[in-house]
């Protein structure tokens, strides 16, 4: 791998702290739902499902920040046909060095050390 790839990796996005972030921690407990749900039902029945996501990312003018839709649509086989469940809510999120994506701007966590408390002046 050269430099770039290397850097670029080290500060991509951390998806499982990106997924806990959206909608303040209610799409991961509904995409936990959904995946349960739909396996479940796929046994029970021994016909398919099918769980989505979707991110739609549209910059918030004048910040480094972007607003990102997301859609969780999920279909649950059933003895006689299908159920089907759409939501879609959008988050803020700061963009960092490298499209890195947070919560809270990187430069706010900078004040603490690694233990998570304030830095001795």
């Amino acid at each position: 791998m050269g430099k770039d790839t290397q850097n670029f990796t080290s500060a991509a996005t951390d998806v499982s702290e990106f997924i806990t972030d959206l909608d303040g921690g209610m799409f991961e407990r509904k995409l936990s739902v959904a995946l349960s749900e739909v396996a479940a039902k796929v046994v029970d029945t021994d016909k398919s499902g099918d769980v989505q996501l979707k991110f739609r990312f549209t910059r918030i003018p004048g910040t480094t920040q972007v607003h990102v839709a997301h859609t969780l649509k999920y279909v649950k086989p059933t003895e006689d046909g299908k159920l089907t469940e759409e939501e879609s809510r959008t988050t803020a999120l700061h963009v960092g060095k490298y499209g890195k994506l947070t919560l809270t701007p990187e430069n706010q966590l900078s004040f603490l050390d690694k233990a998570g408390e304030p830095h001795a002046s």
